[in-house]
């Protein structure tokens, strides 16, 4: 068993038992009400996760949370009703599937161990001091699971048991989030290739592939990724208001996660403002010269 083996034995048992209490709140809950039922579940994995991230003192234990609970949620919906499932919910389906585990493989050959934690965490966790524990809470652990559950809301109305035309809302919020998954597919292969590369020349930005015309082609797709679930929700009848989650990704990777990345990127790259000069922040564009 290699160095790796052991805890990623014990990341995938914590995720079971992850899973586990979700469903076993689902079908306990007296609840008519599946997206109320979903959203009570949902909530109760996250205490779940963030009762093992106390245990390990570890935050990275909810690392995974974001890309798993989507497809687990799809899981659920194929199990409630797969009987009246037509193309439309079948080739969602799959742009779920890719984005959720394309993800997850990143995170999985990225993760070292329980020795590694998020630099962001490590932060918090020397800024907030005894204070911590509230914020691993409440923005490491509560933040992201009700962001991402927001954003899935209108997929509620695609696989609600009635099969749906496969309208242009649902062709177009699909092309959009599969072309938003490539974005990220593509940017994370050479972000890994080059943090593995012994010849690359350390404490300087990557400017190869994607990162030539982008500094956050990962997070461009990810954005692509939560608009064209909330275009497919439109195509399934979903209100207006579902839409939000959409807005509130696109407003937290640009006015929060970008930017603390940014200033993480100026600690630690010699070359960050001759790259953030010349390289566009989240739009392709030729490089400025």
């Amino acid at each position: 068993m290699s160095k790796k083996d052991k805890p990623l034995l014990e990341i995938c048992l914590i995720y079971v038992i992850i899973g586990i209490s979700g469903l076993i709140a689902y079908i306990l809950l007296p609840l008519e009400n599946k997206l109320w039922k979903f959203l009570i579940a949902d909530l109760v994995m996250t205490v779940v996760a963030y009762a093992f991230s106390v245990y390990k003192k570890n935050s990275s234990v909810y690392d995974a949370y974001w890309s798993v609970i989507p497809f687990y949620f799809l899981l659920m919906w194929w199990i409630n009703s797969h009987d009246s499932w037509s193309l439309a919910e079948y080739i969602t389906a799959l742009s779920i599937s890719f984005w959720s585990w394309r993800l997850t493989h990143n995170w999985y050959r990225s993760w070292t161990g329980w020795e590694h934690e998020d630099w962001r965490y490590v932060n918090f966790r020397n800024q907030f001091g005894k204070h911590f524990e509230w914020v691993n809470f409440s923005a490491i652990h509560l933040y992201p699971t009700l962001i991402v559950f927001l954003s899935m809301t209108g997929l509620f109305f695609l696989y609600n048991g009635t099969a749906k035309e496969f309208n242009t809302w649902i062709l177009s919020g699909n092309i959009i989030a599969f072309s938003g998954t490539l974005f990220e597919f593509f940017a994370d292969n050479v972000l890994y290739k080059n943090r593995n590369n012994p010849n690359r020349v350390k404490g300087t930005c990557i400017r190869i592939g994607l990162w030539k015309y982008t500094r956050n082609p990962n997070y461009l797709g990810e954005i692509l990724f939560w608009i064209g679930m909330a275009l497919i929700g439109f195509g399934a009848d979903a209100p207006i208001w579902t839409g939000l989650g959409a807005v509130g990704m696109t407003l937290m990777f640009l006015f929060a996660s970008i930017p603390m990345k940014e200033k993480q990127l100026r600690k630690t790259r010699i070359d960050f403002d001759k790259y953030k000069a010349e390289v566009s922040m989240l739009i392709p564009l030729p490089p400025k010269l």
